[in-house]
C-alpha cells in the first residue's frame, strides 16, 4: 500500500512544489515518474544542468525525501543512483497535527525546536540553538537545550546518520551477498540449498535492522552523568512531563548532548500518539466517555521507549494499580456516572469494572474485545491494538460507502466482507433486501471496485457442453487489499485536489495579499485597506480554513487506511 500510484505521485509533486519551488519539483517529478535513476539521467530528463540537479538532490536528501543505493558510500564501484521516498513525503501533511501534539505535551520552546527541524530537515544541536535564538542569549540557549533533551528522551526527535539514506533493499542485498560468499567458502561448494539461501537473507535483514536501530538510538547523542548534589534522603522531586511519558522515572542524572550528531523528527513516535487518540475515541464511541478515560490511562501506562506504531498489541501487561495512578481526580465523577453501581464503590473497583467491560469479561465486547486479560492473581491488561485498528478501518470503509451509495449498500458490503464468498441469495437474506435490490447494490459496489464476482459452472459437464450463462451462478467476494488500495488512491486524489485548490485561491488573491504585506511593512493594519480588499481577505481566510480542515480530515483517513497495524498488504 506504499506504492507510487498516479495520485500519490501527483500529491507528492504538489507537496514538493509548495515547499521548495518549481526547479526542485522537476527533479522530484522525474524520480517519482521514472523511478531509480543516476545523476546524469536525472539531469537530462529534468532539463537542468548537473550542478543544479545536484543541488536539488542535496536539498531533497537533507529533508529525507530522496534515498540512494549507497554506491559511493560503500565503494562498490557502481554509479550512484537516487530514488524518491513517497512515504516520507506524504508524512509532511501530518506536520500540523505533530506541532499541535508538541504544544499540547510541552511548551512554545519545544514547538519551536520541532518546527525548526521541520524547516531545515536535519540539524545538529548547536544549529538548532542558533536558529531558535540562543546565539547571544545564554539563558535562551539553556532553555532550548533542555527542550531538545526532553524531546529526545521522549523519542519525539532522534539521531540520524548518512547510512539512514541508503535504501534498505540495497543494503540487504549487499549483506546477503557477503553471507552467501562466506557460506560457499565454508561449505566448499556453490550449490546452496533453499534453506541456506533463506537463512542468509533472514540474517541480512536482521543485521541491517539492528544496525539502523543502533544508529537511531538516543544514547548516541544523550550523555547521562550522575548528579553531584543528589541527596538520597530527601523527598521525591516533582516529576516532569517527560518522566510521565517515560514511565514515572525519577530524575537521577544530568543530561548532556553530543554536538556533532544530526537530529530529525521521529514520525513513528508521533504516530503512536495519534493512534492512541483514535483508540480512545473508539472506546468512547463504543461505550462512553469514562471507558475512554480508562483506555487513555492504560495506553499511557503501556507507552515505552521500544513502542512502535506497527505493533499488534501493547507490550507488557499493565496492572490495575498502575492504571489508577494515571487517572486525574477531576475524572472521578465521570467514572462514577458511567456505571450503574453503588456510590460507595471505590475508584479501583470502578476501574476494574471498566476493565472487565473493555476486555469482554461481561460479555458486552462480543468477538472483538479492546483489552486482553491475563490469568494471574493480580490480573494485568494489554491493548489489542490490531483488532481495534481493523475495526476502525472497516468503519471508515462502511462510512464512505454509506455516504456515496446509502445505508443499504453498506449492509450489502458488510455481508460480502464477512464471508469469503457469498451467493446472491445469501446477500439477500443477510442484508434483508429483495433480490432485485441486492443485485443492484452489488453492481454499484462492483463499479467502485469494492466487490468482485466469479462465474462458477453448476457442473463441469455442463460447462464443457457449452451451455448458456443461465446454467452458471455467481459468487461475490471482497479483496481487502485491493479495496483499501482503491480507497487510499481516492483519498490521495482528494488531497491533491485540496492542495491545488488552496494554491489557486492564493494565486487569485496575490494582489490583495501583496497590499496586505505592504501595509504591514509600513506599520499599518488591515483597516487601512479598502473595504473590497478586506472582504477579499476575509473570504480567502474562510476558504483556507475550510480547505485546511478538509486536508486534516483526509490525512487522518490516510493514517487509518495506511499506517495503522493490520493494514492489508502492509508488512
Amino acid at each position: 500500500m506504499r506504492n507510487n500510484g498516479k495520485e500519490a505521485v501527483r500529491l507528492c509533486e504538489h507537496i514538493v512544489r509548495q515547499a521548495f519551488g518549481e526547479v526542485i519539483c522537476r527533479v522530484a517529478s522525474t524520480l517519482l515518474n521514472r523511478g531509480r535513476l543516476p545523476l546524469s539521467t536525472i539531469s537530462r530528463l529534468s532539463a537542468l544542468p548537473k550542478p543544479t540537479t545536484s543541488a536539488a538532490l542535496i536539498i531533497l536528501i537533507q529533508h529525507d525525501l530522496v534515498q540512494t543505493n549507497g554506491a559511493s558510500f560503500k565503494n562498490t564501484g557502481d554509479d550512484e543512483q537516487y530514488e524518491f521516498d513517497t512515504y516520507t513525503c506524504l508524512l509532511r501533511l501530518r506536520w500540523g497535527r505533530i506541532l499541535a501534539i508538541t504544544l499540547q505535551t510541552y511548551d512554545e520552546v519545544a514547538l519551536e525546536v520541532v518546527r525548526t527541524i521541520m524547516i531545515y530537515g536535519k540539524m545538529k544541536v548547536p544549529d538548532i540553538i542558533d536558529a531558535c535564538g540562543g546565539t547571544n542569549d545564554a539563558i535562551r540557549a539553556e532553555v532550548v537545550n533542555n527542550a531538545i533533551i526532553a524531546l529526545i528522551r521522549a523519542q519525539f526527535i532522534r539521531p540520524t546518520s548518512p547510512e539512514m539514506h541508503i535504501l534498505d533493499s540495497d543494503q540487504i542485498q549487499r549483506r546477503f551477498n557477503l553471507h552467501r560468499i562466506e557460506l560457499i567458502k565454508n561449505k566448499g561448494t556453490a550449490m546452496l540449498s533453499a534453506v541456506d539461501i533463506e537463512n542468509c537473507e533472514a540474517k541480512a535483514k536482521h543485521e541491517i535492522r539492528e544496525e539502523k536501530e543502533d544508529l537511531q538510538d538516543i544514547r548516541r547523542i544523550l550523555i547521562e552523568r550522575p548528579k553531584l548534589d543528589k541527596d538520597l534522603n530527601n523527598k521525591k522531586k516533582k516529576r516532569s512531563k517527560v518522566n510521565m511519558i517515560l514511565g514515572n522515572v525519577e530524575e537521577e542524572f544530568d543530561y548532556e548532548l553530543q554536538q556533532n550528531i544530526h537530529l530529525r523528527i521521529n514520525y513513528d513516535r508521533f504516530g503512536i500518539l495519534i493512534r492512541n487518540e483514535l483508540l480512545v475515541q473508539a472506546a468512547e464511541e463504543r461505550w462512553n466517555k469514562a471507558a475512554g478515560i480508562v483506555m487513555k490511562a492504560i495506553l499511557q501506562a503501556s507507552l515505552k521507549d521500544y513502542s512502535r506504531l506497527s505493533e499488534e498489541r501493547s507490550g507488557d501487561f499493565i496492572g490495575t494499580n498502575s492504571i489508577v495512578t494515571l487517572i486525574d481526580e477531576k475524572d472521578y465523577p465521570v467514572l462514577l456516572a458511567g456505571l450503574a453501581i453503588s456510590s460507595r464503590s471505590t475508584i479501583p473497583e470502578v476501574i476494574r469494572n471498566y476493565l472487565n467491560i473493555l476486555s469482554g469479561e461481561d460479555g458486552s465486547a462480543g468477538s472483538a474485545p479492546f483489552l486482553r486479560k491475563d490469568n494471574g492473581t493480580n490480573p494485568g491488561y494489554i491493548v489489542e491494538i490490531e483488532i481495534i485498528c481493523r475495526k476502525l478501518r472497516e468503519n471508515v470503509l462502511y462510512q464512505l460507502v454509506r455516504e456515496k451509495l446509502g445505508d443499504k449498500a453498506a449492509r450489502v458490503l458488510a455481508v460480502v466482507s464477512k464471508s469469503s464468498k457469498a451467493f446472491e441469495t445469501t446477500v439477500r437474506d443477510c442484508a434483508m433486501l429483495p433480490l432485485k435490490d441486492a443485485r443492484m447494490h452489488l453492481a454499484n459496489l462492483q463499479r467502485l471496485s469494492l466487490v468482485e464476482t466469479q462465474e462458477v459452472p453448476k457442473t463441469a459437464a455442463k460447462s464443457r457442453m457449452g451451455l448458456p450463462s443461465s446454467a452458471e451462478y455467481h459468487l461475490w467476494a471482497m479483496d481487502e487489499t485491493r479495496v483499501y488500495e482503491t480507497l487510499l488512491t481516492n483519498v490521495y486524489k482528494s488531497l491533491g485536489n485540496i492542495l491545488q485548490r488552496k494554491s489557486k485561491e492564493i494565486e487569485e488573491k496575490r494582489i490583495v495579499l501583496a497590499r496586505e504585506n505592504k501595509a504591514e511593512e509600513l506599520g499599518s493594519n488591515k483597516l487601512m485597506l479598502s473595504n473590497k480588499d478586506q472582504e477579499d481577505l476575509l473570504e480567502l481566510d474562510d476558504y483556507l480554513k475550510k480547505l485546511s480542515l478538509a486536508e486534516m480530515r483526509s490525512e487522518l483517513i490516510v493514517f487509518v487506511l495506511r499506517d495503522l497495524p493490520g493494514s492489508p498488504g502492509l508488512k
